[in-house]
């Protein structure tokens, strides 16, 4: 499992960096044209609000994948010195199996409001678009953010993929 795993992840993962990237070029391009027309030309960009919006969740989905495989989070030790003096071979089985959790409820309703959103022929709210591009992009981000995690997970133990995990909180 650890050679499938250390096959795929960094292919899943440089692709997500090079999307991530793309993604929050767009939004501050978009964001800057935006400004330059409001102000200098007085004509904005109409629906410019809704498309950094959806550029956003793709950016916030594609860059999770990228801190789920490392398990590079921000944390906050408030249970941890409890758990490490009680259960210390548990507690980080406790937290990543917790993080994994929640990750397949966020996958799963995603996906859900994404199959919803088809269902019905929801569109956005200002352009008109089809909801199911944005939602279902998202929700497949979130499933490969998963994935990404659990990889990340297999090879937490291999000597020969480095993550850099600053001082917790």
């Amino acid at each position: 499992m650890q050679s499938i795993a250390r096959a795929v992840l960094p292919r899943i993962l440089s692709v997500l960096e090079a999307f991530s990237a793309i993604l929050l070029f767009l939004m501050m391009a978009l964001t800057f044209v935006d400004v330059i027309g409001r102000y200098v030309f007085t004509a904005p960009i109409f629906g410019a609000a809704e498309m950094i919006q959806f550029l956003l969740a793709m950016t916030i989905f594609g860059g999770l994948s990228l801190i789920n495989a490392s398990d590079s989070h921000i944390t906050v030790e408030v249970f941890e010195p409890w758990f490490k003096k009680r259960i210390p071979r548990l507690q980080p089985i406790i937290v990543q199996g917790f993080s994994v959790m929640v990750m397949m409820i966020i996958a799963w309703q995603l996906t859900q409001f994404a199959i919803e959103a088809h269902e019905i022929g929801s569109f956005t709210v200002v352009l008109e678009w089809p909801l199911v591009v944005v939602a279902g992009t998202v929700a497949g981000l979130s499933v490969i953010s998963l994935i990404a995690q659990i990889l990340g997970l297999v090879l937490s133990g291999d000597p020969a993929v480095s993550s850099d995990h600053g001082e917790p909180l």
